[in-house]
């Protein structure tokens, strides 16, 4: 099976509509992949998740694509079946795929979050 992956540019728009939030857990993504592993506030590097997987006719799209914790995304993957898994995806499965899931809360209403150094 041929195995599609997102450009960093449908990433990192991701990222933003999700206003830096895991679209599944809803902890704050200061940057993508490995890099912001020491700003995560448990030390986790973030991935992209095709929200319904290739295998089912997902594609490379935005619309199908969510950055995840790394825990999240072995979550999603029924504890690590990246391969044979059979669930199918889909946005509501993602409560925090727009951001913050309360519109009203003043630290998330459309700002991305104060950056911080690492370890702060």
């Amino acid at each position: 099976m041929l195995r599609l992956e997102f450009l960093k540019s449908t990433m990192e728009m991701a990222l933003t509509r999700q206003k830096n939030h895991c679209a599944s857990c809803g902890e704050i993504i200061y940057t993508l992949g490995v890099s912001g592993r020491g700003e995560h506030r448990f030390g986790e590097v973030s991935h992209a998740h095709h929200i319904e997987h290739a295998k089912f006719g997902g594609s490379n799209a935005i619309e199908n694509c969510v950055v995840i914790c790394q825990s999240c995304h072995y979550s999603a993957h029924e504890g690590g079946n990246y391969r044979d898994g059979t669930v199918r995806g889909k946005k509501d499965d993602f409560p925090y795929y727009t951001g913050c899931v309360s519109p009203s809360c003043p630290e998330h209403s459309g700002r991305l979050p104060a950056l911080r150094k690492a370890g702060a």
